[in-house]
């Protein structure tokens, strides 16, 4: 009868700790989700900003003349236009 006893307060201890180490991972499980939201939002915001920078620096000529049109690289249509005269400046000046 005693080792019964002693059976059931092992899996009763057991059973406790499995408890407490489910509650933690679903703690830990819940904060990652909470820092995936956050990177999905950072990263969401660092887009637009990308996006924002490529678009006014597309303005700008290299000194060959070349024209870098960012917006087509990132799926827009238009392109800088500007003369070749060697010399950086804004493409539409």
């Amino acid at each position: 009868m005693g080792e019964i006893s002693a059976a059931s307060q092992e899996q009763s201890t057991g059973i406790e700790q499995v408890n407490r180490a489910v509650t933690q991972m679903d703690e830990v499980t819940q904060q990652n989700a909470a820092l995936v939201e956050e990177a999905a939002a950072a990263a969401g915001s660092l887009q637009e900003q990308a996006v924002k920078l490529a678009e006014a620096v597309a303005v700008f000529r290299l000194q060959g003349g070349e024209v870098i049109d960012v917006r087509a690289q990132l799926g827009g249509q238009r392109s800088s236009p500007g003369a070749d005269d060697g010399m950086p400046a804004l493409a539409g000046a």
